[in-house]
């Protein structure tokens, strides 16, 4: 029995002298330590613990001193002890923060004047109807007075299903008031950043009413409320008041930060505008959107510390992926993944430099412990030049069609000037008979001429109140004209066009002229693109009279100035072709014969350079031969004329027509098309693919290389043609070229030149004929051109 006391004392003692080792010292008033290092740990994992049980574990040595400035633990549910001693030598009180809003329940102990521990003062987040010792947005327990100099022991007791950040800081108000004022300073600005971007963003979304920006608002929102909050700034939750619905935003975490996320990505699918451009990645993030739903929903009916860890997780999956597909798109030269890219880098960056601060890599600072709020503020103005760029873009291009429209509009404008001269005349033509007759007929030609008009024709006066309208309004809006003369505008107009030429309105009631151009839809579902100019019309007094609008539909305009950019395109690329591919082989040719004329080769060296001749002379004829059909598909398009006849003879016409070109090369030429095999489609135009795509594979074949043409018949009534060579096959990059919008070309193995619209005039052909076709080639083994047309008419 001596012994054990012996030996229980010796325990006490080495565990009392340890504890002495890692006291907390104030000695100033100015004094703030982090006592991360200081403190000692237990882990309740059942959470069953008594006070009592708790000091008789500590005394058997159970606790175990932390080793860094900041507690951190994944989301459980064990309950966490923590003892540790102060001494205050300083002038004045010293207390405790708890520097987080994560903690669900806190019990704190403290020491009596006598050194005996009684029942703790009870505090946490969830611990709604316990007022605080002091009122900060943590936790600030009262330690030492002034004049106690003595050790203090002291014991903490937190749960939380929360993933717990525990930062605990020792010194007087003071001191502690001074590093709160830099947290709410940081806050401060960040949250008026995002109200400035919140408005600035509202403003875009209200003036192009497009679902970005709205998303983009949103997001603004969410995270506004959901980075505060996860700094410890819960102000937005206690606005409901601490009951019920204040414990639920703490318990259920998962469920409202889950729409922030998914916004996110809905953001890169519509900026990116993945949908259209990368259906792979599109589908990825909805897979990504629907997990993470799925989840952050769960949270509803499954606790908190059993989800948080996959859902975080998850989080942290989505926001890499989005990252990593800004990033893809920019290497793709698109420049508009740019900033977006930039902005979720911005926003890693914080979060590592806050992650390595609360593992005690870094020294704790506020600065680096708020690190996320200048990686938000970063990211949202990186997204916000991204969504001005992109306005910035459209602008552009509605600025270039309203120049198209300036002619037309000049003729309108003189015709505004006859009506209203007209108008006048009849106003004036009233003092008698006679001039009332003629003002009558006169008012029935204008009525018959602006009525014949093809284009919407108005006069409002100074109330928004129509006093002619043409027959262009009757037919659109379903009105008679007699009903609209007299009516209010926004009477008369449907709301989406009303709301539209309101603001047009008010400015030319201030006497300004007004130039528009707008896309409207009329209640017949009827889409024009309009264009129109609203005119003040003054009295003798400079006073405004009454307006005048002309608002005329461009719809045909516009398409034919973008058939005639097509056309010239096309022709572009004619004279492209012309000048590079046809004058280079007819000015050897000339060079040639010119010397031969002129005696400077004979008629021996004449000979030798005759095969190359030949060879020019025949590229030139395939290149003439495929421009006069692809000039003519483009200038008039394709018209096929199809008929049934036997694909067999056309393939064995091929084999005779390249037959020295076969034996040039030492090849093997094999025709596997049955014969009587019929084809329903244009004949010459079948001829001309098969001829380019026989004459290509001879050209990248080697010498002894195989050849083989063949034909599979499908249950749909199609044939599907196979030509195949050993040849040297197309890189990859090559492949991509195939059938694009630009000419391509390569030298065969015998540096052969080829037309470079060849291929492209089969595609066309083919398709043309209610056809497909596709490649499949492996470099340095062999190409497979296939093509399917139908073998009865549909």
């Amino acid at each position: 029995m001596y012994k054990i006391i012996l030996l229980l004392y010796l325990s006490l003692l080495i565990t009392s002298s340890f504890g002495q080792d890692n006291v907390i010292t104030i000695n100033h008033s100015t004094d703030l330590l982090k006592i991360g290092k200081q403190i000692y740990v237990l882990e309740d994992t059942k959470g069953k613990l008594s006070f009592e049980e708790i000091q008789k574990l500590e005394q058997q040595g159970k606790f175990e001193l932390h080793q860094k400035d900041i507690f951190i633990e994944t989301s459980s549910e064990s309950v966490f002890w923590f003892k540790f001693q102060t001494q205050n030598k300083s002038s004045t009180d010293i207390w405790l923060n708890i520097n987080t809003t994560y903690l669900w329940e806190i019990d704190f102990y403290s020491p009596d004047s006598a050194g005996n521990y009684n029942k703790p003062f009870q505090t946490g987040i969830l611990r709604v109807e316990q007022e605080k010792k002091y009122p900060s947005n943590t936790f600030w327990l009262p330690l030492q007075k002034e004049e106690n100099t003595s050790v203090q022991t002291y014991y903490l007791k937190v749960k939380s299903a929360r993933s717990l950040e525990v930062p605990l800081l020792v010194g007087s108000l003071q001191a502690l008031e001074q590093e709160k004022d830099k947290g709410d300073f940081i806050t401060a600005g960040f949250v008026g950043v995002l109200l400035i971007m919140f408005l600035y963003n509202s403003f875009l979304y209200f003036a192009t009413r497009k679902k970005l920006y709205l998303l983009y608002v949103f997001y603004l929102f969410g995270i506004g409320f959901s980075v505060t909050f996860a700094n410890n700034y819960t102000y937005w939750s206690e606005f409901f008041g601490k009951g019920e619905f204040y414990i639920w935003i703490h318990t259920h975490i998962a469920v409202w930060v889950t729409p922030v996320q998914i916004t996110v990505s809905l953001i890169t699918i519509f900026y990116l505008e993945l949908k259209k451009n990368n259906k792979m990645l599109y589908y990825l993030l909805i897979v990504l959107i629907s997990i993470i739903s799925l989840i952050g929903f769960s949270n509803l009916f499954i606790p908190l510390q059993k989800i948080q860890p996959i859902h975080q997780s998850f989080l942290v999956i989505n926001a890499i992926v989005n990252l990593t597909i800004a990033y893809w798109i920019t290497f793709q030269g698109k420049k508009n993944g740019l900033f977006y890219a930039l902005g979720w880098t911005f926003l890693f960056v914080s979060i590592l430099i806050f992650l390595i601060t609360i593992n005690g890599v870094i020294p704790y600072f506020t600065y680096t412990r708020n690190a996320v709020y200048f990686g938000v503020v970063l990211e949202i103005w990186l997204f916000s030049l991204a969504l001005s760029d992109h306005i910035r873009s459209l602008r552009k291009e509605n600025k270039r069609v309203v120049q198209n429209l300036l002619l037309k509009a000049e003729k309108e404008i003189e015709m505004r000037n006859q009506i209203i001269d007209n108008q006048k005349h009849l106003e004036e033509a009233t003092t008698n008979a006679t001039k009332l007759k003629t003002a009558n007929q006169e008012r029935m030609i204008l009525r018959a001429i602006i009525d014949n008009l093809p284009i919407f024709v108005a006069m409002i006066d100074t109330k928004g109140h129509y006093i002619i309208a043409n027959k262009m309004y009757e037919d659109s809006f379903f009105l008679p004209i007699s009903t609209i003369e007299g009516m209010h505008h926004t009477k008369v107009l449907p709301k989406n066009i009303s709301d539209i030429h309101i603001p047009y309105l008010e400015q030319v009631m201030q006497g300004k002229v007004v130039e528009f151009a707008d896309p409207l839809r009329l209640p017949n579902g009827q889409m024009l693109h309009s264009y129109g100019k609203y005119f003040p019309v003054l009295d003798e007094d400079k006073k405004l009279k009454y307006v005048t609008v002309f608002v005329t539909d461009v719809s045909d305009l516009k398409n034919k100035e973008l058939e005639l950019q097509s056309l010239n395109d096309t022709k572009d690329k004619l004279f492209s072709i012309i000048s590079h591919d046809l004058r280079s082989p007819f000015a050897q040719l000339k060079g040639v014969l010119d010397l031969f004329e002129k005696g400077g080769i004979s008629e021996a060296e004449l000979k030798y350079f005759l095969p190359e001749i030949i060879k020019n002379v025949n590229y030139t004829s395939d290149l003439l031969n495929n421009l006069v059909y692809w000039a003519k598909s483009q200038m008039t398009g394709l018209h096929a004329d199809p008929e049934d006849f036997d694909i067999y003879k056309l393939v064995a016409n091929k084999e005779n027509l390249f037959n020295k070109e076969i034996k040039g090369k030492d090849l093997s030429f094999t025709n596997q098309v049955e014969q009587s095999t019929f084809v329903y489609a244009d004949k010459n135009m079948i001829d001309l693919v098969i001829r380019n795509l026989v004459a290509n594979a001879i050209k990248f074949c080697r010498k002894t290389d195989t050849i083989l043409v063949k034909s599979e018949e499908t249950a749909n009534d199609f044939l599907i043609m196979r030509i195949v060579d050993t040849g040297i096959g197309i890189s990859p990059k090559n492949k991509k070229k195939i059938f694009n919008e630009e000419n391509f070309t390569t030298l065969g193995t015998h540096k052969e030149k080829g037309t470079g619209i060849g291929l492209k005039l089969c595609k066309e052909f083919i398709e043309g004929n209610g056809g497909k076709i596709w490649i499949d080639s492996e470099e340095g083994k062999g190409t497979i051109f296939s093509f399917s047309l139908p073998t009865k008419s549909k």
